[in-house]
């Protein structure tokens, strides 16, 4: 992420980033994160395909079982006009029938999520406490993109949140009912972490 010191002073809320966003150049990414307004850096090829791979296995697993669901790539998240966050998630699974006209998706059922080491920390945390409290969501997928290494939240069925991290390269990535959709090793398919370049 880039420095947001110089936004610091203005915060915003969902209506007002949105302007914000319209005076912005296209090629540009910001978040709005606790009413700030967050620039992101480029990402990193490993970072890309991290998350095309995730979403590639995650929409297969969802036309089999789960077809009022679709994954799609960097969908803006706003649950309402006066909050303030809106996070931009690598991965988000929502309703299949969303408009695709809209930019922003305001009902989720998942996020997965790439940091680099700027995201990591307080950034990441606030994120984490906006994805848990959305009442929809049931996942929040975090992986690594220096390590083999994913980490699951998952909602349980009285609402409290578990997580676990997966480090092996055959671990497979269990999303509840949906079950198993696919391991460590296909989520870093054709990066500088694939197990398969070492075999």
């Amino acid at each position: 992420m880039a420095d947001a010191a110089q936004l610091e002073d203005r915060l915003y809320d969902v209506a007002a980033f949105r302007a914000f966003l319209e005076a912005r150049p296209d090629d540009e990414r910001w978040e709005l994160i606790e009413g700030i307004a967050v620039q992101s850096a480029a990402p990193r090829i490993a970072h890309q395909r991290i998350a095309s791979n995730f979403e590639r296995h995650l929409n297969a697993a969802l036309r089999r079982l789960r077809p009022a669901w679709r994954a799609d790539r960097e969908v803006g998240i706003e649950v309402s006009d006066a909050s303030r966050y809106r996070p931009e998630p690598e991965v988000t699974v929502i309703d299949a029938l969303t408009d695709t006209e809209r930019t922003f998706a305001d009902r989720f059922y998942l996020v997965m999520e790439v940091p680099s080491a700027s995201d990591r920390g307080r950034i990441l945390e606030s994120k984490l406490g906006f994805y848990r409290a959305h009442p929809h969501n049931r996942f929040i997928v975090i992986a690594d993109q220096d390590r083999l290494a994913v980490t699951l939240h998952e909602r349980g069925a009285a609402g409290s949140w578990a997580s676990r991290t997966l480090t092996g390269p055959d671990d497979a990535l269990v999303l509840g009912d949906l079950g198993p959709i696919c391991t460590l090793a296909e989520i870093y398919t054709d990066t500088h972490l694939d197990p398969r370049r070492w075999a």
